[in-house]
This record gives C-alpha cells, structure tokens and sequence, in this order.
C-alpha cells in the first residue's frame, strides 16, 4: 500500500509541475462563434504521430492543440507502422 501511495504521490506531482510549466497561452488561437444554448469546442479528431505516418511526437502534437486553443484531440494512427518517408 506504501508504494501505491508513493506512486500516486509521484504521479500526482509530475502532472502538477506539468502543468504549472504550460501557460496555456493560445499563440494561434481560432475564433468560432457560440450558438445560442451551445457551447462550441474546438477539436482535432485526426491526428498522427511518428508512431504512423506523421513526422512528430505525439507531445508535440499536444503542445501544438494547446497553441491552438483546441478543447479536445483525438491520434489517429495506422494498424500498420508506416514511418513517414522524406
């Protein structure tokens, strides 16, 4: 039970320093109106990584929906490894 506790505790504290790292500041944020009784969230649901076909990490795919302002992002890779080609 002490070592989940340490674990929790450490886990727990890395999510925290990550967080407080990221400002969250929206460099390139995108602009869509509300609708009357609706919320509008900006989302990404097709995104790959070098785990596909896609040339970056998937940390940098996060970084990059945060300078966006986005709400949610969904990776999308391939059954198959494909490595992007250059």
């Amino acid at each position: 039970m002490k070592h989940l506790t340490a674990l929790f505790s450490l886990l727990a504290g890395i999510f925290l320093c990550a967080q407080a790292q990221h400002s969250h500041q929206h460099q390139r944020e995108m602009a869509f109106p509300d609708i009357p009784g609706y919320l509008t969230l900006k989302c990404d649901f097709h995104i790959h990584t070098v785990f596909s076909d896609g040339s970056v990490w998937p940390d940098i795919r996060i970084q990059e929906a945060l300078k966006d302002g986005l709400d949610a992002v969904s990776m999308t890779e391939h059954l198959e490894y494909q490595p992007h080609a250059e």
